[in-house]
């Protein structure tokens, strides 16, 4: 998420002078002390602090706001609306839908606000990812293990490989199953009320504002259209690297003939 706040957020946040601005998901930190470069921002931090203790590492600050808990927990007890909201938490369905439908129904966003979500794309798009597995309700959790993903498999792998560890959903896909998937009904349940773009860089970057006039409009297409060339530019990268990875696999084959 550090990254993209550094490409995409603080842009429209110094242009726009937001005041209020909440992180749902810190971890340790680091993006929040890209947001205190903002010196008119207020800064609240959602988060359960099972990686930092953020409390004691914010404390001194008095822009910084921590809310220690769990994203749902918290968000139906705030009262002002925010210029920006940052959703980087627990990573499945129940979770991510449940904090977009608290968000909007609570009017936790201002009229012109935005909704930054990390994670849209794989591995955690159509997989739930669960970091307190036993705060999910059981009807909204799929089976879940610790194995790796593997691009196109669609079943965990072996223990040992990547994004191993943790405890996710054993299938990818299927019903209330991923971040994205978690967006898109939130969307269908709300047709035509907001707007929502998908960054595919990484894994993902979404962006999602209420429908507000002109100037709210104006802001959405400007965020869109730069998230689609940097799309573009990694998906060249991308490719770019798989050239260069199969003409050093292929060198060495060859000249053995």
């Amino acid at each position: 998420m550090h990254n993209f706040i550094k490409l995409f957020a603080l842009p429209v946040a110094r242009r726009r002078g937001w005041r209020r601005i909440c992180e749902i998901g810190s971890r340790e930190g680091e993006s929040i002390e890209l947001l205190r470069t903002l010196p008119q921002a207020h800064i609240t931090i959602i988060d359960p602090c099972l990686d930092c203790d953020l409390q004691r590492k914010f404390g001194d600050n008095s822009t910084i706001e921590m809310k220690k808990g769990l994203s749902l927990e918290v968000l139906p007890r705030l009262e002002e609306p925010f210029d920006c909201i940052l959703i980087d938490g627990d990573h499945n369905w129940y979770t991510v839908y449940n904090e977009l439908d608290i968000i909007f129904k609570r009017k936790l966003l201002a009229s012109r606000g935005i909704v930054f979500l990390h994670d849209v794309d794989w591995p955690w798009a159509k997989r739930d990812l669960y970091y307190q597995p036993e705060t999910i309700p059981a009807s909204h959790r799929h089976p879940y293990g610790s194995g790796a993903i593997i691009r196109g498999e669609l079943c965990l792998a072996d223990s040992s490989g990547p994004f191993a560890g943790g405890s996710k959903a054993v299938m990818e896909g299927g019903e209330r199953n991923g971040v994205l998937t978690a967006i898109q009904d939130f969307l269908h349940d709300h047709k035509g009320e907001y707007r929502f773009f998908r960054a595919r860089v990484g894994s993902g970057l979404g962006i999602l504002m209420p429908r507000s006039g002109l100037r709210g409009d104006l802001t959405f297409t400007t965020l869109a259209c730069k998230g689609a060339l940097y799309s573009l530019a990694y998906r060249v990268a991308q490719l770019r690297n798989r050239r260069v990875d199969t003409t050093m696999a292929d060198g060495p084959v060859a000249s053995d003939r």
